[in-house]
Parts: structure tokens; sequence; C-alpha cells
């Protein structure tokens, strides 16, 4: 009897609803900016983009909003017009590759050969509420592997939190954007100096290895 008298209260709602117009309206949004341009040189190397991971929190298509680390919340009629970690797999692939920095960036599979492959996986694509302000808060955890060595060349979590310039969720998506761009554009940076020094390094190797075989 009492699941009958908490359904009834539920249909009369439901009915209201319906004769009200309908349920709210679904909005769908996606990331978007205008792509960094690259000013330190292109690298000869291709690198490869495995299909990003997402933590558990991101793994559906509505957007997360919190005030606190140990607390979040979903909006019902906010979505991602697709999972979270493809939408940020696209843009780093776009970005990447606009940037100039590398020879090639291809995402995998491919019938490219890669010389490093990129993984990631992303740990925060949310709203951040403050008293006074909304911001766009982003966080992504990145590997880059020596396809040739099997070994991990380099590894960094990356975090941006950009405030949106206004408390609603159209402008915190604009800030999210940006602060994806951030992310990326920090992280080309950190790989393009990470492969330059091991460049570098393999070049004195071979040196000193020229000379140690020459009896030098």
């Amino acid at each position: 009897m009492k699941r009958l008298t908490l359904f009834i209260p539920a249909l009369l709602l439901s009915a209201m609803l319906v004769s009200c117009g309908g349920t709210p309206k679904t909005f769908y949004y996606s990331l978007s900016y205008d792509m960094p341009e690259n000013t330190s040189g292109t690298i000869p190397v291709t690198i490869g983009v495995k299909k990003f991971e997402a933590d558990i929190v991101y793994s559906g298509d509505r957007i997360v909003y919190r005030d606190s680390p140990y607390e979040l919340q979903y909006y019902h009629y906010r979505r991602w017009a697709a999972a979270p970690r493809k939408i940020v797999n696209d843009q780093v692939l776009k970005q990447m590759q606009a940037s100039g920095a590398f020879e090639s960036v291809v995402g995998l599979p491919s019938t490219a050969q890669p010389d490093y492959i990129l993984q990631a996986k992303v740990n925060a694509l949310e709203e951040w509420d403050e008293a006074n302000a909304w911001y766009g808060n982003v966080t992504i955890a990145f590997e880059l592997m020596d396809v040739s060595s099997r070994k991990l060349v380099w590894r960094k979590e990356i975090n941006e939190r950009t405030p949106a310039s206004e408390r609603e969720p159209l402008a915190v998506v604009k800030a999210i954007s940006e602060s994806l761009k951030n992310v990326v554009d920090s992280a080309i940076t950190d790989m393009s100096q990470t492969l330059k020094a091991q460049a570098t390094n393999k070049l004195i190797e071979n040196i000193l290895f020229f000379f140690k075989s020459c009896g030098l």
C-alpha cells in the first residue's frame, strides 16, 4: 500500500508536467576554440594519439558541476554532445596537428607507423563553483611512450581553471574550452622540450660511440 501511495503523487506530477508543456528542453554542448600557432619549429617525428580514457565521473554525457572535491552534481538538461573523452580526444588531436610542432600527428589506429604514442586520461572536465564566480576546470594526465624502446619518455598531469564570464552554463562551457586549450598548449610545449632534449642526448651518445669505436 505504501508503494501505491508514493506512486500516485508521482503520476500526478508527471501529468502536471505534460499539461504545462512537457519536460524541459535539453541543451547539448561541445568544445571549440582557435588553435594556437607554433613558434618553436617542427620536430621530425610522428606521434600517434590513442583514444583517451576518462575518470568514471565523466563517463556519461551529463555536465558535472561542483564546489568541493568531495561532492559533485550533474545537470539533467545540460549535456555534452558526445562522451567527454571523445570530445577532448578530438580537440587534442586537432590542436596537436594544427600546432605544427611535430612532423605528423595521427589518431590511432592508423596505417602510419608512429615514433611515439601519446595516451591520456581526462581527470576533470567540469564546472567549478565558488562564492563569486564559476570556472571551467580541466585536468588531463598525459603519457608519451617511445615505440622503439617501449619506454615512457614523458608523463605529466596538467590542470587549468578559467573563470567564466557569467554564472551560466554556456559561459562555463566556453571557460572549459579555454582551459582545455591551455592544457594542450602546455602539453605540446613540454613534449617538444622533452623530445628535443632526447634527440640531443642521442646525438651525443652517437658521437661518443663513434670516437670510442675509432679508438679515440
